[in-house]
């Protein structure tokens, strides 16, 4: 079962948002707007093994990984997707497109995650949204050029 830490925002402290500017997601964010994004997350814990979230459920967060790793695979195949490390974001997709999950997430390790709240920072936050939205266009742009490798190599 994953366990919630006390509530983010912009009452952490700057150690922490300066650390926190270290981790790749982050790194595009000013301090000020790291504070805001926090505002519209959860910290959250999961043990080894644990699902964080199914191929096919709804999806209404996204993540980015502290620490940990964190397992992408399909379901039905069980074939292994990607395993993310921390500064990684996941589970975007379906916040983006509205669509359900294309994969399952599982710690890997024991993993430290903030979960955002998609609409919250939408609806609070709208300048934030834009430059998160060109970072999350550019991770799936990576994505998919890294597929499209994949597949030349196999075809």
């Amino acid at each position: 079962m994953s366990k919630k830490f006390p509530e983010t925002g912009i009452l952490r402290p700057k150690k922490e948002i300066e650390n926190l500017s270290g981790y790749y997601f982050f790194s595009n964010f000013t301090h000020e707007e790291i504070s805001l994004l926090l505002l519209c997350a959860e910290q959250v814990c999961y043990e080894k093994g644990e699902v964080i979230f199914r191929e096919s459920d709804i999806g209404l967060q996204f993540y980015a990984i502290l620490s940990g790793e964190i397992l992408i695979r399909r379901e039905k195949s069980g074939r292994e997707l990607a395993r993310l490390k921390p500064g990684k974001v996941f589970g975007e997709m379906a916040v983006l497109d509205g669509h359900p999950r294309s994969a399952t997430a599982i710690a890997a390790s024991k993993a430290e995650l903030f979960a955002f709240d998609a609409a919250r920072l939408l609806d609070n936050f709208p300048h934030l949204s834009v430059k998160l939205l060109r970072f999350m266009a550019r991770e799936l742009s990576m994505r998919v050029r890294k597929a499209d490798a994949m597949i030349d190599l196999f075809w």
